[in-house]
């Protein structure tokens, strides 16, 4: 696979061009191969990329897509009017979307292993570089259902079993990461309220599902139980999930209620 170095810089550029709508030819060089694309207020109108002319978007991603694979890459911004007026496009594209495509090609080809140290166990949230990227984009049905999820944040182990996501989501997080437009959070409610939904649906154990080690004591259930409905309560999330969640969240609540009694009179017995 190839090294993600290039890739990510380019990338990065792109989209931090876009943000603050540039103007001008970025250079990019790497060992005796060149490529230039034009800007124009953040638009990407024309490409070259070792003399061969984009002439269609698809193009210009197809050369960036090549040059991110170069080694030891550099990049200048040059200023407006660089570059030659005949190869421009009939038809431009944001800097952003060109990253957007590159990223999720480099993403593309790697590895499940590689994706999931990438992503770790981290729990994200759109940042506003996320924010400008995705405005007006129009994403796949997959990319898309995740996106609401991002504006509120979301453990990325919990990605492929939200509604509407998979696999496909879960490639496109790492690709938000990659492109900064997604950060690590500190945890809350809502993906304890993904991780309490997996349980339930895999009929975990009693103790499981009230985060307790075996051999743990009458009152340590209750305490627990009484923590998890605090937080999971389906009150905590009135008009702030889709309406399956809010319902998962009083089902979740039930089997917590179930759990601390089937220990209770467990021990009682």
């Amino acid at each position: 696979m190839r090294a993600l170095t290039s890739a990510t810089t380019i990338c990065r550029v792109l989209v931090r061009l876009d943000r603050i709508e540039a103007s001008g030819a970025l250079r990019l060089r790497g060992r005796g191969r060149e490529g230039v694309v034009l800007l124009k207020r953040g638009r990407v109108i024309g490409a070259n990329v070792d003399r061969r002319v984009a002439t269609a978007p698809a193009h210009v991603v197809e050369g960036v897509y090549r040059m991110c694979g170069w080694e030891g890459v550099s990049l200048e911004l040059e200023h407006e009017g660089a570059g030659a007026s005949w190869w421009r496009l009939d038809r431009c594209t944001r800097a952003g979307d060109l990253a957007l495509q590159t990223m999720r090609r480099e993403v593309a080809i790697m590895g499940a292993a590689s994706v999931r140290a990438e992503l770790r166990d981290g729990h994200y949230r759109l940042t506003p570089v996320g924010e400008h990227l995705l405005q007006g984009t129009v994403l796949p049905s997959e990319e898309q259902a995740l996106v609401p999820w991002l504006a509120r944040g979301v453990r990325g182990d919990d990605v492929t079993v939200l509604p509407d996501c998979g696999p496909a989501a879960y490639r496109f997080l790492c690709t938000l990461k990659l492109l900064r437009a997604v950060a690590p959070q500190a945890r809350g409610a809502y993906p304890l309220l993904l991780r309490k939904r997996q349980q339930v649906r895999r009929q975990a154990s009693p103790h499981a599902l009230l985060d307790l080690a075996d051999g743990s004591h009458e009152g340590d259930a209750r305490r627990a139980l009484r923590k998890l409905v605090r937080d999971l309560h389906p009150d905590r999330f009135s008009g702030s999930v889709p309406p399956a969640l809010q319902r998962a969240s009083g089902e979740i609540v039930t089997a917590l209620v179930d759990a601390e009694a089937a220990l209770t009179s467990r021990r009682r017995g």
